[in-house]
C-alpha cells in the first residue's frame, strides 16, 4: 500500500532541513520500511539515492529534552550559596578591621594634638607671668623712682656715667683685638702658603732630583746681560684675576686646553735664531763657533705630526709638513688595506696652515721617539715617501733631517716591559710602560735625555752638551720621568724651550691606569711639583690653550689670552684640566725667547 510511504515523504523532508540530531534507529522499524517497499510499486521515495539513507536516522530522532533538576545540581548550588556567604562576611570583617584602624589613628593624632596644645598652653602660661612680673618689676621701679631725691638722681647719674665711659673703653680694647688678632691670621695664612710651597718643592725634588749649577744662579739674578731675564712674581691681583679667567674659560669650552692653538710657534725660527746667537756672543772664544742645527727632541713621536710641525716652521722648502705627512700615512695604509686611527691627528694636525715661506731650507736635526714597533714601522716607510735622499739621517750635506728611534725615554738607561698594544696597533696611547712580568707585554730599550745627548753629539768639552732647541714630551703620563732623565740639560739651561704633556686622568682610567699625573698617579706628581722644579732651574711655564674662535665670539665669548703664566705664584691651584693639557716652558737665559 503506498499512501504509508507517500505520506512519510513529507516529513522527511522537512526534518532533513531542521533536525541535526543523527540518533540511530531500531532496527524493526528498519525492516518494516524494507518489507513496505518491496510490496509496493516505485514511488518518488524509492528513487532516492543510497546517500540519502541517513535522512531516516534524522527522521527518528528523539527530540530535545527539558534540563532535569537532578539532586547532584541542588547540592552544587547550596555549596555555592555557602560559599559566597563567607566571603562577604570576612569582606565585611576586614572593612570592620579597617574602619577600628582608621579610628585608632584618628583618636592617637587628636591626643597629639592635645599635647602639643597643652605645650603652647604652657608656654603662653609662662610668657604671661614673665610678662607679669616685668610689670611688677617697672612698679617696683617707678615708685623708688618716684621716691628718691635729688641726691640719689645726681649719683645715679654719675654712676651711669662711669659705666658708660668703663664700657667705650672696653669697646676700643676689643677693637684693637680683633685688629691684631686678623694681623695674626694673615701672618699665619702666609707661613702656611710658605710651607705648602716648601712641601711642593720639596716633593718635586724627592721625585725630580735636584739640580746645581751656574744657570740655576744666573737665571733668577741680574746680570750685565741685558737678553737674560728676572724671574717674575704674580701680584695676588694678577693672580686673582688669571684665575678667574681660566676657570671661566673652562666653563666655556671644558677642552679648551686640548688641542692648543700653539701662538708661540709663530716666527719660532727668528725666535731659536736669536737665542744660538746670543749663545755664540756671550762665549769667550774670540773666534765665532759655526752654528749647530737646530736640534728638536720629539719625544713620544706618534704619528710625527710634532716633527711635521717644526720641521714646516724652520725648514719649510724640505716639504715635510702635515699635509705631505698625512698623504703619506693614508697611502701607507691603503697599500697595507687598512686604515689607521685618527691618521690625521688627535687634533686634526693635518689641517694645520703651512709656513707662507715655501723655499727656505736650513739645517735641522728632528729626532723621533717611538717605542711601537708597529708605529716605527709605518713612520720608516714615511719617510721613505717624503724624505728619500735624507736616508733617516744619514745622508750626507746639510739641510732638514728627520731622525726616527724605535726605543723610549725615561729616567734609566736600559730595557723595559712595554703593552703588546705597541707591538701590532699603529698609534695605539695604550703603547705604554707596564709592570714587568705583564703577561704578552714586549722589551723595549729606554735611554735618557742627557745619555741620548752624549752618544749622539760628543763635544769637545767632555761636560758640554749640544743645544736643544725644543725638548717636546709626550710620554703618555710619564713626562716627568723623561724630565727627570734630562736633569744635566735642564740644569744647565741647554733647553732653550720644553714642552710636555699634562694628562691626570690617564691614571683614572677603570681598564688600563697608567702615568704618573693624577690621583692614583705611581708615583703621583702633580702639575705644580713639576713647573716648581722648573721654576728653580731657570723656565717660566704657561698653560697653552686654545683662543676663543669665531663660532665662540657669537655666542659671547670674550677675549681670553693663549697663555696662562704658572710659575712665579701665578698659579698657585692644580689647574681643573678636563682631558689634557700642555705646558710650554722657556729658559730665562735666552731673554728674547
Amino acid at each position: 500500500n503506498p499512501n504509508p510511504v507517500v505520506v512519510a515523504a513529507a516529513p522527511i523532508q522537512r526534518e532533513a532541513t531542521t533536525t541535526t540530531t543523527t540518533a540511530p534507529l531500531p532496527s524493526f522499524h528498519l525492516a518494516h520500511i524494507i518489507q513496505t517497499q518491496q510490496q509496493s510499486p516505485p514511488t518518488a521515495l524509492t528513487m532516492r539515492s543510497p546517500s540519502s539513507t541517513p535522512q531516516h536516522h534524522r527522521l527518528r530522532s528523539s527530540p530535545r529534552k527539558s534540563p532535569i533538576t537532578t539532586p547532584t545540581t541542588t547540592k552544587q548550588i547550596k555549596t555555592a550559596t555557602i560559599i559566597k556567604s563567607l566571603f562577604l562576611s570576612i569582606l565585611i570583617l576586614l572593612v570592620y578591621f579597617l574602619l577600628r584602624i582608621n579610628l585608632q589613628l584618628i583618636q592617637r593624632l587628636g591626643e597629639n594634638n592635645n599635647q602639643y596644645e597643652n605645650v603652647a598652653t604652657i608656654r603662653a602660661k609662662a610668657v604671661g607671668r614673665n610678662n607679669d612680673n616685668n610689670k611688677l618689676l617697672r612698679g617696683v621701679n617707678s615708685i623708688e623712682g618716684s621716691q628718691s631725691t635729688t641726691t640719689m638722681t645726681s649719683i645715679e647719674e654719675n654712676d651711669n656715667t662711669k659705666e658708660q665711659e668703663l664700657l667705650q673703653n672696653r669697646l676700643v680694647t676689643l677693637r684693637n683685638e680683633v685688629t691684631t688678632m686678623q694681623k695674626k691670621v694673615d701672618d699665619m695664612k702666609t707661613k702656611m702658603e710658605h710651607v705648602r710651597n716648601i712641601q711642593r718643592s720639596s716633593g718635586a725634588s724627592a721625585v725630580l732630583g735636584s739640580g746645581t749649577g751656574s744657570g740655576v744662579q744666573s737665571s733668577i739674578k741680574t746680570t750685565n746681560n741685558k737678553q737674560e731675564l728676572n724671574r717674575h712674581t704674580c701680584t695676588p691681583n694678577q693672580q686673582t684675576l688669571q684665575s678667574a679667567r681660566l676657570q671661566k674659560r673652562f666653563s666655556e669650552w671644558w677642552s679648551h686646553s686640548a688641542c692648543p692653538d700653539q701662538v708661540w710657534m709663530d716666527h719660532i725660527d727668528t725666535l731659536f735664531h736669536d737665542a744660538t746667537n746670543s749663545i755664540a756672543t756671550s762665549s769667550s772664544q774670540k773666534q765665532p763657533q759655526q752654528q749647530q742645527p737646530y736640534l728638536v727632541l720629539d719625544i713620544g713621536c706618534n704619528k710625527g705630526y710634532t716633527s711635521a710641525d717644526f720641521l714646516d716652521a724652520l725648514s719649510p722648502g724640505t716639504n715635510m709638513n702635515p699635509h705631505t705627512l698625512v698623504t703619506a700615512i693614508r697611502a701607507i695604509a691603503k697599500e697595507d688595506n687598512t686604515k689607521f686611527d685618527r691618521d690625521g691627528g688627535v687634533c686634526n694636525d693635518s689641517k694645520k696652515a703651512l709656513n707662507e715661506d715655501r723655499a727656505t731650507v736650513r739645517d735641522v736635526e728632528v729626532h723621533c721617539f717611538e717605542p711601537s714597533p708597529a708605529t716605527f714601522d709605518m713612520l720608516q716607510r714615511a719617510h721613505g715617501k717624503l724624505m728619500p735622499q735624507d736616508n733617516n739621517g744619514d745622508g750626507d750635506g746639510g739641510g732638514a733631517k728627520w731622525i726616527i728611534h724605535n726605543k723610549g725615554m725615561h729616567n734609566k738607561n736600559g730595557e723595559m716591559a712595554w703593552h703588546s698594544a705597541c707591538a701590532h696597533a699603529v698609534g695605539d696611547e695604550l703603547c705604554t710602560i707596564v709592570d714587568e712580568g705583564t703577561s704578552d707585554a714586549i722589551t723595549v730599550p729606554v735611554v735618557t735625555v742627557d745619555t741620548f745627548l752624549e752618544e749622539t753629539y760628543p763635544a769637545s768639552k767632555p761636560s758640554e752638551l749640544p743645544l736643544v732647541h725644543m725638548l717636546k714630551i709626550d710620554a703618555e703620563g710619564l713626562d716627568p720621568a723623561v724630565l727627570q732623565g734630562a736633569m744635566k740639560v735642564l740644569t744647565e739651561n741647554r733647553a732653550i724651550m720644553v714642552m710636555f704633556e699634562f694628562n691626570p686622568g690617564l691614571s683614572e682610567k677603570g681598564d688600563h691606569p697608567h702615568g704618573m699625573w693624577g690621583k692614583r698617579g705611581n708615583p703621583r706628581v702633580t702639575l705644580l711639583d713639576v713647573t716648581e722644579w722648573l721654576d728653580s732651574l731657570g723656565y717660566d711655564c704657561y698653560l697653552d690653550t686654545h683662543l676663543p674662535d669665531g663660532n665662540e665670539k657669537k655666542k659671547g665669548v670674550t677675549e681670553a689670552p693663549g697663555l696662562y703664566r704658572i710659575t712665579g705664584d701665578c698659579m698657585t691651584k692644580e689647574p681643573n684640566v678636563r682631558g689634557w693639557a700642555n705646558v710650554v716652558c722657556a729658559s730665562r737665559k735666552y731673554g728674547n725667547v
